[in-house]
């Protein structure tokens, strides 16, 4: 007889401060860190480059818990978002860039292999700075995000979390963000509990940046005085049916509250070890944000993990199929032989969808999400790949 299971997830959103192939000496900092949580998704903001996301998925994560692994990177003009999730909990669907002005809004597509449920996680970091066109910016970049969540299902889970530097909750960013006029709207758990402006003493408890004072390594200064990451959710996620949010726990690691305007090791912090407040201080000049979600089941399916590298051979596919084209919202293809991966690129050579496998034939994903232009889509299989042009309407 099926039982009731719940499975609780650890969550974790980090800025991670220009990480890069050298590392800037900041893995240890960030190993302590990340030990002290282990959290069983972690999403990242400011990875430079492939090889800054390739160093903190093995100096980093992996030198944590070899149970980590890599959802596929798509590197873009600016700093990146990177996903780490683990295996033995999740398997990889798929990542989307939703490009901005400036950096990449990235979909990651995972799903919760005991329970089935599917949950699509979004990282941000919008345009930093206060000021009018500043904030203009900020809620451009938030529109092009909601043009894409209004397209998913009206079950689907879904959460953005990131780098917002969102200065409070009179900015259009953030109205757009929770407008609920139309689907694909957020939800904040902690509205309720903040002022109007977030950056002064009586949201102490909410302030995410700067973890100090002094300049070093790139970072912002002035203490802790700014909200400016957050995680916020759709509305599925409040309720306790499939995955919900826990709210309670939406805290940032190492605010205990009275370090405003203060370094966050600045003795005595009541939230953490001296260690791991130390540790936060070197690593960035932001704190990660903590959240559990609970996934309510009754079944078991198949351990469906599967290794997200992008596999290369040397021979290609002799046919590949795509109709119609141009398309609208669909495209239909028929491959010699089952999908491994597959990648969209505009012609340009840019990243913008990345997924697998998939069957020989059917419905490509991710076409749905494209705006109008030209695209080249590459298909890998074991028996080689195939690259075809198609056009979006």
């Amino acid at each position: 007889m099926a039982q009731d299971q719940t499975d609780t997830c650890r969550f974790m959103t980090y800025n991670t401060l220009k990480f890069d192939n050298t590392g800037l000496g900041k893995e240890v900092h960030f190993r302590t860190i990340l030990a002290s949580v282990r959290p069983d998704i972690l999403v990242t903001q400011e990875l430079m480059d492939t090889g800054g996301a390739t160093r903190f998925r093995d100096s980093v994560v992996r030198a944590v818990d070899t149970l980590y692994a890599m959802a596929t990177f798509i590197d873009g003009y600016d700093s990146d978002n990177g996903l780490f999730y683990r295996k033995d909990k999740y398997s990889y669907i798929s990542t989307t860039a939703i490009l901005t002005e400036l950096r990449n809004i990235t979909q990651f597509h995972l799903q919760h292999i005991a329970s089935g449920e599917e949950l699509y996680v979004y990282s941000v970091h919008l345009k930093a700075s206060s000021g009018g066109e500043n904030a203009a910016q900020r809620k451009r970049e938030v529109d092009s995000l909601r043009k894409h969540t209004l397209t998913l299902p009206e079950e689907a889970n879904y959460l953005v979390c990131g780098d917002f530097n969102i200065y409070g909750d009179y900015e259009e960013a953030y109205t757009a963000l929770l407008d609920d006029t139309q689907p694909g709207y957020f939800l904040d758990v902690l509205e309720d509990s903040l002022t109007s402006t977030w950056n002064n003493a009586s949201n102490a408890r909410f302030h995410t940046q700067s973890t100090r004072l002094d300049a070093f390594g790139g970072g912002a200064t002035g203490g802790l005085d700014d909200r400016f990451d957050m995680i916020l959710c759709g509305p599925t996620l409040l309720d306790t049916t499939g995955i919900y949010l826990l709210p309670s726990t939406t805290l940032p690691i190492g605010n205990d509250g009275e370090h405003y305007n203060m370094a966050i090791n600045d003795p005595v912090n009541m939230a953490v070890s001296e260690e791991l407040a130390d540790a936060l201080y070197f690593a960035s000049d932001h704190i990660p944000l903590y959240a559990e979600f609970v996934f309510r089941y009754t079944e078991t399916p198949v351990d469906t993990t599967q290794d997200s590298t992008l596999l290369i051979v040397s021979n290609t596919l002799q046919d590949l199929q795509l109709f119609p084209n141009p398309v609208q919202d669909q495209v239909n293809y028929i491959s010699t032989s089952p999908v491994l991966h597959y990648a969209i690129m505009t012609i340009d050579g840019r990243i913008v969808h990345i997924g697998g496998p998939l069957p020989a034939s059917g419905t490509l994903p991710g076409v749905e999400y494209l705006p109008a232009g030209n695209y080249l889509l590459h298909v890998q299989c074991a028996d080689g790949y195939s690259r075809r042009v198609f056009s979006k309407k």
